[in-house]
């Protein structure tokens, strides 16, 4: 099941009013520029404007080949639907395994990973998938609520997610 990703400027989250709202929109993952740190803030426009203002005197410029890159992929939408799809596709398979291993999948209806427990300390669910060649995130780094979770992240290449599943199976 895929859910669907608001920003925080959607009517039906501010009601309208972008007021002291900032929305921050990273093209690290969506168009595969994790490296070149390309994104964008939009918003509350007298908070954007104060950012601008800081960000020219801080020496913050993005090179000029980023900005290109940016502008290839903001102006691209379906470069974004196959990279959805291939997320989607890589979530199904790795989210049938991650079950039939016994797990439970929490909060997990879309993005990047999958947060998966077993009701157990997440360090010992690491030392589990790495039994098995896989590597996860102990949950207690996001913080004391994931103490019993470990997050499985769906970036890998395919081949990559596909093994993981072999294994799990």
């Amino acid at each position: 099941m895929e859910g669907e990703a608001l920003s925080i400027l959607h009517p039906s989250v501010s009601d309208g009013d972008h007021t002291n709202l900032l929305a921050v929109h990273s093209l690290s993952k969506t168009s595969n520029l994790a490296s070149y740190r390309a994104g964008f803030v939009t918003g509350d426009a007298e908070l954007v404007a104060d950012l601008l203002e800081v960000r020219k005197h801080s020496g913050m410029m993005v090179p000029l080949p980023i900005q290109a890159a940016m502008t290839a992929a903001l102006n691209d939408d379906e470069h974004e639907n196959i990279q959805r799809e291939r997320y989607r596709a890589r979530r199904e398979t790795l989210l049938a395994a991650v079950r039939g291993a016994g797990f439970t999948v929490d909060h997990s209806e879309a993005g990047l990973y999958l947060w998966a427990t077993r009701g157990e300390e997440c360090r010992a669910t690491v030392d589990w998938f790495a039994e098995r060649g896989i590597l996860v995130a102990p949950g207690e780094f996001y913080g004391p609520g994931g103490v019993l979770h470990v997050r499985i992240a769906l970036t890998a290449t395919d081949e990559r997610i596909e093994a993981a599943a072999q294994r799990l199976a």
